[in-house]
């Protein structure tokens, strides 16, 4: 199978190349990669890779083997998945526990973009307990995880404020239900 494979080569740090196909362990679904995304912490570690190791940890397509366990989805299912590594590839092996389907109005190219994103911001506002009612600041809105806190926090009863540089990105985030924008965290008008 194909697959992309760290080089250390800052010029070229990924080629394309044959690689075996992945073996799943009794509690892992085999998955046909339809879309993958690309995480900043992925792009540094393709600066001195360890040896062996392949990038990917959000992807998204089709379970072709279900566990051998008898976890996870069975049969055919459109999936989101949060393998530890190797999701740049054809086929990845993913623990059935960081398995999600896929509903039917999900693009397996917004799937991909949500599992460590989605969950870090999820585990943020869990660990910032109940928002409902509350004005919650979020520094740094515009990224991926900016973009889930915000549309995550409104939907439960917050209202955000995001900031962010520049205006476009702020009406992305107002569209995900951002009640106030401002450009510097000193223009913010707590308490949060």
């Amino acid at each position: 199978m194909k697959a992309f494979v760290p080089t250390g080569d800052p010029a070229e740090p990924v080629v394309l190349a044959d690689v075996a196909e992945p073996v799943p362990r009794p509690g892992e679904a085999l998955v046909k990669v339809e879309a993958f995304s690309v995480n900043r912490g992925e792009t540094f570690k393709l600066e001195k890779p360890v040896p062996g190791e392949r990038p990917g940890k959000d992807v998204a397509g089709l379970v072709v083997q279900p566990a051998a366990d008898g976890s996870g989805p069975s049969g055919i299912t459109r999936v989101v998945g949060h393998p530890m590594s190797g999701g740049w590839a054809e086929y990845v092996a993913v623990p059935t526990s960081a398995l999600a389907e896929l509903p039917d109005g999900v693009s397996v190219l917004h799937g991909a973009a949500l599992p460590l994103a989605g969950l870090t911001a999820l585990r943020l506002l869990r660990a910032a307990g109940p928002v409902l009612g509350r004005r919650v600041l979020l520094t740094g809105a515009s990224g991926g995880v900016g973009h889930f806190v915000t549309e995550l926090a409104a939907a439960a009863g917050a209202q955000v404020t995001a900031v962010t540089r520049d205006a476009e990105r702020g009406a992305r985030l107002a569209g995900l239900g951002a009640a106030e924008i401002v450009h510097d965290v000193a223009d913010a008008r707590g308490p949060y």
